[in-house]
């Protein structure tokens, strides 16, 4: 008898010290990765390269703004994408999979918040096996392992986006309804077309190379700066269109939910536009973009 309870005695002590042995471990790792998250360097979406890729698995930690969340896509429910911008402007699209955590980052992440994120991964762009709302050589995921916090501290994001189109023929190499971010000049607008979907009009815009383009604008971007569009109309204004949709059946860009539009915006590469301007305000006739309208109708 007294065997037997100074065994068990044994059992329990050894019991309740292995318990101690295999949770002090736990702990410190809850507490090196907690560490780790603050020592860590955001990296910036330029900074990864593809090379990075082939390496052993690694997790970053990024600072970035939501820009755009999209819907929950309503065929399984299992995949969201949203697209994220740098403290340099630079964009990148997020993808996250599997029902439990679609919802629980679709509940967490919200447009226009910035946020401080552990354990992203990157991966390389499918290109046109799938459809992307960017074309970039990268993207990142959110899994089960990421960690997002509300960021803090007092941070100025950059007004416009880093990477601009200025070249609008490059933009017929993309798949098919990518976004993208353009600078060009109005030169002339269409009158107002009203549809069952809204008013839109079509405007014809020049770029860096003197090549004219159609851009389709709809609704409040119309309605809320008719103004400010018949000014830069009047003075061959500059302007910045971000989130552009290109259609490849279409021969011109068309604005989305998520478009913003600037006027004459305070940017470092608008002076590529300026002698083009000139030109324009020398030759005081628009009658080359009212041909190259009727044109694009006709095709």
């Amino acid at each position: 008898m007294i065997i037997d309870q100074v065994a068990y005695a044994n059992i329990t002590f050894l019991n309740r010290e292995s318990y101690k042995v295999l949770m002090e471990p736990v702990v410190l790792n809850r507490e090196r990765d907690a560490a780790d998250r603050i020592k860590r360097k955001p990296m910036l979406f330029d900074d990864y390269r593809d090379e990075d890729f082939y390496g052993l698995p690694r997790k970053y930690s990024i600072v970035a703004r939501v820009e755009v969340k999209f819907p929950i896509e309503p065929r399984y429910r299992d995949r969201q994408h949203f697209i994220l911008s740098d403290i340099n402007g630079a964009k990148i699209e997020a993808i996250t999979y599997v029902s439990v955590t679609v919802k629980h980052f679709n509940n967490l992440l919200h447009e226009k918040h910035v946020y401080n994120m552990h354990n992203v991964k990157f991966g390389l762009h499918p290109g046109a096996f799938n459809f992307r709302h960017l074309n970039g050589p990268m993207e990142l995921y959110f899994n089960q392992q990421t960690i997002v916090e509300p960021y803090t501290v007092p941070i100025q994001m950059p007004p416009f986006p880093k990477h601009i189109f200025f070249n609008l023929d490059d933009i017929a190499e993309l798949p098919n309804r990518t976004l993208v971010d353009i600078m060009a000049i109005v030169v002339h607008m269409d009158t107002i077309h009203r549809t069952m979907w809204g008013p839109f009009r079509k405007i014809v815009i020049m770029d860096a190379r003197g090549s004219l383009h159609i851009i389709k604008v709809w609704g409040d971007l119309l309605n809320k700066n008719a103004l400010r569009w018949a000014l830069a109309k009047e003075d061959y204004g500059i302007i910045i269109g971000t989130m552009f949709r290109r259609f490849r059946r279409q021969e011109f860009l068309e604005s989305s939910d998520h478009t913003a539009i600037h006027f004459n915006p305070f940017h470092h590469n608008t002076h590529y536009f300026g002698p083009i301007q000139k030109a324009l305000v020398a030759r005081n006739n628009r009658q080359f973009a009212v041909t190259f309208l009727e044109e694009q109708r006709r095709r």
